[in-house]
């Protein structure tokens, strides 16, 4: 039998919570909880796939409650729809502000409730896939012993495998959207392997086999890696970033 999704409520009416949950209740497993705290110490156990969260609560209202889960790693792409009398325009945008995906208003229409979580879970679903997909790719890249690290045409971090953030020193996803030169170069290098890499991204000149560069740590210490970097193309050919894998050399100096 095919695991079914589970939707967790939370709402300090039981009325509201058991309505709503007699809406759902035929096509998912339902979880109550009827305040913030308690909401969100039942996504930690339960680990809904969808949150209906009220916006009105006393001890912490469900503004707080979805910017906790949209800013945490572990439940930033849990969907949450939140669930208000509120009416009015700045409501919303403060709702959108800490990362809600729906809105529905009280008091709640059946379809327009089945409708929407329906819809944010096949979204669900689709996203999980992706992560998966990525995680698999991961597992490979850091099986291969190097650091892979994926560039944007803006010299961001989009990428970094376990191997990049173990040898550089950083957290699983503290470098990701950071300026790959600025973070990791030494500093009378940044200027020189800046320019190589724009003028590869805009396909003014080829990056070398390899380069040897000093790079900086995270705790200061200095290590020399040898990179071999891949432009990465579009669909129309147009350069979009670059793949760097590096060896670390400090190793054999040890």
């Amino acid at each position: 039998m095919q695991n079914r999704d589970k939707v967790l409520i939370v709402d300090d009416e039981q009325a509201i919570v058991e309505l709503m949950g007699l809406y759902l209740r035929s096509e998912y497993d339902v979880i109550n909880a009827y305040n913030g705290h308690e909401a969100l110490e039942r996504i930690k156990i339960d680990k809904p796939d969808i949150v209906l969260l009220d916006v009105m609560m006393p001890d912490m209202n469900g503004y707080e409650v979805c910017r906790r889960l949209k800013t945490s790693v572990e439940t930033q792409f849990l969907p949450v729809i939140m669930v208000t009398a509120l009416s009015g325009k700045d409501d919303r945008i403060k709702g959108i502000e800490v990362g809600a995906d729906e809105f529905l208003g009280k008091p709640v229409n059946r379809m327009e409730l089945v409708t929407r979580v329906r819809s944010l879970l096949r979204i669900k679903h689709l996203q999980d896939k992706i992560l998966a997909e990525r995680n698999d790719a991961m597992n490979y890249l850091d099986a291969a012993g190097f650091i892979v690290v994926v560039i944007d045409a803006e010299l961001r971090v989009n990428l970094i495998n376990r191997k990049g953030n173990e040898t550089l020193g950083y957290e699983e996803f503290e470098l990701i959207g950071q300026d790959f030169v600025k973070a990791i170069v030494r500093n009378d290098m940044i200027a020189d392997v800046r320019a190589s890499l724009e003028a590869a991204m805009t396909g003014t000149s080829e990056l070398p086999d390899y380069w040897e560069i000093p790079i900086v740590r995270k705790d200061g210490r200095h290590i020399t890696v040898r990179w071999y970097d891949t432009v990465l193309n579009g669909n129309d050919g147009e350069i979009t970033g670059l793949i760097c894998s590096g060896e670390d050399l400090s190793i054999f100096d040890e």
